[in-house]
C-alpha cells in the first residue's frame, strides 16, 4: 500500500481554468440635457453657403465679374463692336459665296449661342421644381458661359455680311435687341457671382427677382432677334 504525500507545489503548478466569457463592464447610460436657450460661451453656428468655395482657392485675377465698373467698360467695348459691324455692312460688297458662307456661320452661331442659352435656362427650371440643387443650376449654367458668348459673338461679326438693310425698322429693332442681349449677359456674370457667394440658406428675394428679370430679358432678346431674321429672309 502507497501513501502519497500532500505537497504545495503540486498545487500551485496546476493549471488554472479560466472562463470563457468575459464580463463586460456595464454602459453608463448618457441622459440629455434640455437646453431652454443658447448655451453661454460657445460660439453661433455658420450659415451654409449655397454655393461652398473650396478652401485654399489660389486669387483669381481681376475678371468681368469684380466689379461693376468693368461691366461697363465691357459694355461700351461691346457696344464700338456692334456699331462696327454696323458700319462694315453699310462698305462692303458681299458676293454670293461670301453671303453663303456668312450665311452658314451665322445659323452655326445660333445654334451654339441660342442652344447655350435655353440649356441654361433648361437647368434653373430643373432646380425650380425641385430635382436639383441650386449649386448644380449654377455649375451647369457657368460651363455654358463660353459657347454662348462664342455663339454671339458669330452672330455679330456674320451678320454684317449678310447685306442687312438698316433703313428698316425692324432691322433697326434687332440690332438693339442685340445691344440690350450683349449688355444683359455682361451684367448676368455678376449675378452669378452674388449667388455664388450668398450666405443665406436660401435665395435672397433680391436675387431670385434679379435673376428672373436677367432671363426674362435674354428670352426677349434672343426670340425678337430670331423672329426678325426670319422675317427679313422671307420677306
Amino acid at each position: 500500500m502507497y501513501t502519497t504525500s500532500y505537497d504545495p507545489a503540486d498545487e500551485a503548478e496546476s493549471p488554472t481554468v479560466i472562463s470563457p466569457v468575459t464580463p463586460i463592464a456595464p454602459r453608463r447610460l448618457r441622459t440629455d440635457t434640455v437646453s431652454w436657450g443658447p448655451l453661454h460661451g460657445m460660439p453661433p453656428r455658420a450659415r451654409k453657403r449655397l454655393l461652398p468655395i473650396p478652401p485654399g482657392e489660389p486669387a483669381k485675377p481681376l475678371v468681368l465679374h469684380d466689379s461693376w465698373a468693368i461691366v461697363g467698360a465691357a459694355a461700351v467695348v461691346a457696344s464700338a463692336v456692334v456699331a462696327a459691324s454696323v458700319w462694315v455692312s453699310t462698305h462692303i460688297d458681299v458676293d454670293p459665296v461670301l453671303h453663303t458662307a456668312a450665311l452658314f456661320v451665322h445659323l452655326a452661331s445660333l445654334v451654339l449661342g441660342f442652344g447655350g442659352v435655353l440649356i441654361a435656362d433648361y437647368l434653373v427650371l430643373v432646380w425650380i421644381s425641385g430635382r436639383s440643387t441650386l449649386a448644380e443650376a449654377i455649375r451647369g449654367a457657368e460651363r455654358l458661359h463660353l459657347p454662348i458668348w462664342v455663339g454671339l459673338a458669330g452672330l455679330i461679326g456674320s451678320g454684317a455680311f449678310l447685306e442687312p438693310n438698316l433703313n428698316s425698322a425692324l432691322t433697326q429693332t434687332k440690332v438693339v435687341l442685340v445691344l440690350v442681349l450683349t449688355v444683359n449677359g455682361l451684367q448676368a456674370l455678376i449675378l452669378s457671382r452674388r449667388i455664388a457667394h450668398s450666405n443665406a440658406p436660401h435665395l435672397p428675394p433680391q436675387l431670385t427677382v434679379w435673376g428672373a428679370a436677367t432671363a426674362m430679358i435674354s428670352q426677349v432678346c434672343w426670340w425678337g432677334a430670331v423672329w426678325i431674321g426670319f422675317w427679313n429672309a422671307e420677306h
